[in-house]
């Protein structure tokens, strides 16, 4: 299990220990009126409602995190490709490079004769 989940099982049930322990009716004030309820619904109230705003903020949190991701892939894909057409164009850089060397190599050879040849005369 995770320890987040468990953590908030133990948070739980000291909440509820807490709770219980402290059951009078306390007087609430509200702007407009006044309400005598229970401390422990009170309590787990408070709890419930912490709980809920942890749960939003997370989701929303998580939901910024994907997107980011997703967004994050796309410039990854679009690098890539990007990659791989500059490793086509260095291919056949590096092909017409070797086709002209084989051609200085073939012309120097030719030449090379050419000059054995002339000497021998």
């Amino acid at each position: 299990m995770e320890k987040g989940f468990i953590l908030s099982l133990i948070f739980a049930a000291i909440v509820a220990i807490f709770a219980l322990k402290n059951g009078d009716k306390v007087l609430i004030d509200f702007l407009f009126t006044k309400v005598e309820i229970s401390q422990a619904i009170i309590i787990f109230g408070s709890a419930i409602l912490g709980a809920v705003t942890v749960s939003i903020l997370t989701t929303m949190k998580n939901i910024k995190f994907k997107k980011e991701i997703k967004e994050l892939n796309k410039k990854i894909n679009s690098i890539q490709e990007e990659k791989d057409d500059l490793n086509i164009i260095l291919e056949e850089k590096e092909r017409k490079i070797q086709f002209l060397q084989d051609e200085k190599n073939i012309k120097d050879t030719y030449i090379k004769d050419e000059e054995e040849t002339g000497n021998e005369d």
